[in-house]
């Protein structure tokens, strides 16, 4: 394979990278977004009441930042809570990965590549007519919309923000890996592509977002998770004298 550039707009693995530039792929990284946990007592007041309940309830995460957000509230300070009356839906990759280690892969209902087809799945479940939803402060507005829309009451609660940090990168990219359709936003800021280089999305909202700012080529991944998205990268680099 010829020499070519991939740029993720979010830290990979040391091992892919690694393993991805001995194929003769320069892989750069850049953090496009930052999130925070929010921290306050008045967040806190606003949770516990659904760790403190004896009843079941439907959990929705939709990033791995909500899990972690929401991590730091059930193990923080001197308590250790776990919320064993939670029944989850969340997204596939990272974020369920995050979901069992903070509770149990048993209270796992149902997963999905993307919010979309999580909503219907919570719909199509019609056990839940409540849902929590943790989220970060730029949510997308698909999964609650749908969910309102069958009737299904939503609560959001908001965990962490979401900060651009945006960064002007090299205009010899091949292909650009984005994670989120925050990390989109904040790359289309200052940047603008090459026609021929490819945008690789984490899932169908991430590709909904890109194709807000540019025509160029995008590809979905497989699965949301890195191997995939890089293994989107590279197919399309091996056949890139194609797309020109």
């Amino acid at each position: 394979m010829a020499h070519h550039t991939i740029l993720s707009t979010k830290k990979m693995d040391p091992a892919l990278k690694a393993a991805t530039e001995q194929k003769g792929v320069e892989v750069l990284e850049e953090e496009f977004i930052n999130t925070k946990t929010i921290l306050t007592m008045a967040k806190y007041q606003e949770i516990w009441p659904w760790i403190n309940t004896t009843s079941e309830v439907a959990v929705i995460f939709t990033s791995q930042h909500a899990v972690a957000a929401v991590d730091k509230y059930l193990h923080g300070g001197d308590g250790l809570y776990v919320p064993g009356h939670w029944n989850v839906f969340c997204l596939n990759g990272a974020t369920k990965e995050a979901a069992i280690q903070l509770l149990s892969e048993e209270q796992i209902i149902d997963t999905a590549p993307n919010a979309t087809e999580l909503a219907a799945k919570i719909i199509a479940n019609s056990q839940y007519k409540q849902v929590v939803f943790f989220c970060g402060n730029q949510r997308r507005d698909e999964l609650p919309h749908l969910l309102k829309e069958a009737g299904v009451e939503v609560i959001e609660i908001v965990v962490y923000e979401t900060i651009a940090t945006p960064v002007l990168t090299p205009n010899n990219i091949d292909a650009v890996l984005f994670f989120s359709p925050s990390a989109v936003k904040s790359f289309f800021s200052i940047n603008t592509l090459k026609k021929d280089t490819a945008c690789i999305a984490i899932g169908d909202t991430t590709a909904a977002a890109i194709s807000e700012y540019t025509s160029n080529k995008v590809i979905t991944s497989e699965a949301p998770t890195q191997q995939k998205m890089l293994d989107s990268a590279l197919l399309y680099l091996q056949n890139i004298d194609l797309h020109k």
